[in-house]
């Protein structure tokens, strides 16, 4: 099966107040983490990421994907395109608060070619890594590398995306606190 990113262009992120199913997404890679105080899954998919986090009743789920992406209406907190840099924060019933950093930046195609290396590279129990096939245009696909850090009562994904055919890198910084 071809395994080929969405441009750039398509993309957007989506905060929910609630859990999104994973049969709405092609999931290449997943992580469940499960602590005391709090559960997470975060996989990678065809278009970016979802992270669902989870504590007690209350729940923020994060999902990058195409906005041509078929999601739900209900409880959705945040929808902003990917465009240049930005901050976002939100609260869940005094229970957790979620903050994110997100930047979309075009380098040159060498600094592309050794930042998709060096990705490729990494290879830790706290990462995921999932490298897909070429569109066709350029010789290499894409590459999505999350970054997990669990503490007791809050966990950070650092993500990376790369885009190819468009010398695109989308990096996130994306934290998730119990209260």
């Amino acid at each position: 099966m071809l395994s080929i990113r969405p441009t750039i262009a398509e993309h957007a992120l989506y905060v929910f107040g609630r859990s999104i199913h994973p049969e709405l997404f092609h999931v290449y890679r997943t992580r469940l983490i499960q602590r005391s105080n709090y559960s997470a899954r975060i996989d990678i998919t065809g278009d970016g990421h979802v992270i669902t986090f989870v504590k007690g009743h209350s729940v923020i789920s994060e999902v990058v994907c195409s906005c041509k992406q078929m999601l739900p209406q209900r409880r959705r907190i945040v929808a902003s395109p990917l465009r240049g840099k930005f901050y976002q924060k939100v609260e869940r019933n005094a229970r957790i608060r979620y903050s994110t950093e997100c930047e979309r930046e075009s380098v040159s195609p060498d600094m592309f070619w050794m930042v998709q290396t060096q990705l490729q590279r990494i290879n830790c129990e706290s990462e995921l890594l999932q490298t897909f096939d070429s569109s066709g245009r350029i010789a290499y696909g894409a590459v999505s590398y999350l970054h997990i850090e669990e503490r007791e009562s809050q966990m950070s994904v650092q993500a990376f995306h790369t885009f190819p055919d468009d010398h695109t890198i989308l990096k996130s910084v994306s934290t998730f606190h119990t209260l």
